[in-house]
Parts: structure tokens; C-alpha cells; sequence
């Protein structure tokens, strides 16, 4: 079980290459990083009045949090300044980007012993020898997603349920952000068959949306098997977890995985389709 560093006892040191690993993940340059304002409000609480210069933002965060623990021979201001930059009442109106930080720095200190507990506290943990045995101790999936090149539209849809690390309820959001994107498309309203149908087509109907040039055989068949997927998912994912609840399901993380490469086949196909048959 983690111990948080929370308090006033006295904090040894930390190694450079840890305060360095720190820094390029709170101040990366994208999102999900701190910017420099934010850095320098967050500066004081660590006791720290002044950042001082760098080449970017993370070279200055990093020589800042180093040299302040130098000087005063203690790692206290360090553990006080990821406190504070964690803090989840600073992400309320971004929980998606709390957990990406969250899941991004526990994956870095957990070779050192530490993580980041659920109150965003710097914490200690079990040390991990390998890389593996790292993205199994830090329970990262963002990282582990990300990795995977899962769409981003399913990080949009799932940013509370990563938060709180629901594999069943992240399931569920990822399964309804299909016909949602669906509709968002098309302005067709609608669930299910009557949706896909009307998008897709029928042997009667033409299709509204194409996946692809619709001119042979082989083309309509790609494009039917699209849609029968769409349906399947809906059926398999969607309506069993929209009449049952997380206590009567046990989700496996492979599955889960396995489910979000699905979906995110799926969108990215749909990040192609067309009004018309593509040519």
C-alpha cells in the first residue's frame, strides 16, 4: 500500500534524474503539461519565490525544483510542488487531464519507489526492475491506450471513467461514442438497427454514409460487414452493460483492451467515410 509524503517530516533529497523526470512531464510542452503561468503560481506554495531561467520550461522547472532542494539540503519543496500541481480540485473542469499527468508520472516514479495517489499526493509504492512490471505497478492506462494508438475520441468520451479506473464503465461510455459520432455525422437520430440501417443502408436502401467506393461485390460486402460490426458492438457492449451494473460484472483488463482497439478501428474508419462513394 502507498504511503503518502503528505506532512512535515523531513524529506531527503531526491536524485536529479528524478526532479528532471518530473519536470518534463509536469511542464511538457502539450497538453496534457503545466504552462508557465500556471508554474509560477504554483512556485510560491512550494515555498519557491523565483523560477529561474532555462532554455524552456521544463530545463527551468527542473533547475528550480533541483537547486531549491540543494540549498536547503531537504526534498520537502519538491514533494510540496507535486502535491500542489496535482491537486485534483485543479482539474474539476478536466478530470481527462488530470488523469493523463496522473498516469504519466506514476509511470516514471514507480522505478523509483513512488506513485501518485488518488488525492494527487506523491506517494510510496512498490519499486519496479522492469519496464512491464512498471506499466503494471502504475495501472496506467492512458499510457497503456495511448500506446496502443486508441482514437482520441474515446479519451473524450471516457476522461472521468479513466480517472476512477472503471473498466466496466469505460466500456460502456466507449460503446455509446459510436452511434453518438454516428448521428453527429449523418443528423440522423436514432439507436441501433434503426440507426445503422438508416445510415448504412439496406438491400433496399441506398446507404447514407459509405465506407469505401461501393462499386463491386467486394466493396458492398466490406461495406454491409461495416455496418453488421457496428451492430454487433451495440449488442455485445452497449445494451448488456445498459441493463446491468459494475457488482454483477468483472472486467478483464485484456478484454478491455481488446475492446478499445475495436472502437478504435471503428473510429478512425468513420474518420474517412463519406456522403458519397470515395473514389
Amino acid at each position: 500500500m502507498a504511503t503518502s509524503l503528505s506532512g512535515p517530516k523531513r524529506v531527503e533529497p531526491f536524485p536529479m534524474d528524478f526532479i528532471k523526470g518530473v519536470a518534463d512531464i509536469l511542464a511538457q510542452t502539450e497538453y496534457p503539461g503545466l504552462s508557465n503561468s500556471e508554474i509560477d503560481a504554483l512556485l510560491p506554495m512550494a515555498g519557491i519565490l523565483q523560477r529561474e531561467a532555462g532554455r524552456n520550461k521544463r530545463e527551468s522547472l527542473y533547475i528550480t525544483l533541483n537547486n531549491k532542494q540543494y540549498k536547503q539540503g531537504l526534498g520537502n519543496s519538491v514533494v510540496v510542488f507535486i502535491n500542489m500541481a496535482m491537486s485534483p480540485a485543479r482539474y474539476m473542469r478536466d478530470p481527462n487531464r488530470f488523469a493523463q499527468l496522473s498516469d504519466q508520472l506514476s509511470e516514471f516514479l514507480v522505478h523509483y519507489g513512488y506513485r501518485i495517489n488518488d488525492r494527487g499526493q506523491l506517494a510510496r509504492g512498490t519499486r519496479a526492475s522492469t519496464l512491464s512490471e512498471a506499466a503494471e505497478l502504475a495501472g496506467t492506462l492512458h499510457a497503456e491506450l495511448r500506446r496502443r494508438g486508441t482514437h482520441d475520441e474515446l479519451f473524450r468520451y471516457c476522461a472521468e471513467e479513466f480517472v476512477t479506473r472503471s473498466l466496466f464503465h469505460a466500456i460502456s461510455e466507449a460503446s455509446k461514442s459510436i452511434p453518438t459520432r454516428v448521428r453527429q455525422i449523418t443528423g440522423l437520430a436514432g439507436d441501433g438497427d434503426a440507426l445503422y440501417n438508416g445510415v448504412f443502408g439496406t438491400r433496399q436502401d441506398e446507404p447514407l454514409l459509405y465506407m469505401n467506393r461501393y462499386e463491386n461485390d467486394s466493396d458492398i460486402s466490406e461495406h454491409r460487414g461495416f455496418k453488421n460490426l457496428l451492430l454487433g458492438i451495440h449488442g455485445h457492449y452497449r445494451n448488456p452493460r445498459a441493463h446491468s451494473n459494475r457488482v454483477d460484472n468483472t472486467e478483464l483488463l485484456p478484454d478491455f483492451y481488446d475492446a478499445f482497439s475495436l472502437f478504435s478501428y471503428v473510429h478512425r474508419r468513420l474518420d474517412t467515410a463519406s456522403r458519397q462513394p470515395i473514389r
